[in-house]
Parts: C-alpha cells; structure tokens; sequence
C-alpha cells in the first residue's frame, strides 16, 4: 500500500470488537494486531479454519488495505513460483531458513483448505 493512502479508517476510530462483542476505539494499528490475536486464539480453541475465520471477521474492524504486507505478499508470490515450477526456494533443505518453510506451511494449509472448501460447495450443489 502506498505511504498516507487514504485506507476509510482513520485513528483513531470506533469499531465492532468481534473478540469481546460491542464496540471499542481502535488507537492504532497495533490495537489492531491486539484484537486479530484475540480472534486467532479464539479461532484457534474453537478448532476452525484460521485462515477463513480472521479474514471474516476483521472485515468488521478494519480495512484489510491496513494489514497487506509486501513481504509476506513476495513470501506467496514465492511459493507460488516454486510449486508451479517444482523447485525448492534455496538449493537445499539445510540452506533453507525456519521462518521461509513456517511461512510455506502455513500458506500450503491454507490453500488446502480452500480447495476443500470449493470442493465441498461443488458436492452440495
């Protein structure tokens, strides 16, 4: 996003808080980042697809605009790349930094779950 984009929100500004139900005043992007990892745990507890879970409610809170970040933007790009052109994004598991294969993994499940979902909205209907 580029730097003073106009995003609709404005801090601060009140909100639906959808992890403790009414409404609450969000100061920053940091009260933000607060109230996704109060629905994340919540999502979490409640053994349901994380992914799905935070992207449905935040709409009620805040405009995702806010929370796109380019590296991780770049990180799916690159797992894109290396699935479609079968090849590994270092030359070798050893080579390979944790956070790039934690990051790989947790878009890979994702993914998955989504084609699960298509798939099962295509047997229903």
């Amino acid at each position: 996003m580029q730097e003073g984009a106009y995003t609709g929100f404005s801090f601060p500004y009140v909100a639906r808080c959808p992890s403790k139900g009414g409404y609450a005043e969000y100061g920053s992007i940091m009260d933000v980042y607060d109230e996704i990892t109060r629905l994340y745990d919540k999502a979490k507890a409640r053994k349901v697809n994380l992914g799905e879970s935070l992207h449905q409610y935040t709409f009620h809170f805040v405009d995702h605009a806010l929370l796109l970040d380019n590296t991780l933007q770049n990180r799916i790009r690159e797992y894109q790349y290396c699935k479609q052109f079968s090849c590994p994004p270092y030359p070798s598991l050893q080579e390979t930094p944790a956070n790039i294969i934690e990051q790989f993994s947790v878009i890979e499940e994702e993914y998955n779950a989504c084609v699960a979902k298509q798939q099962q909205e295509k047997k229903n209907a």
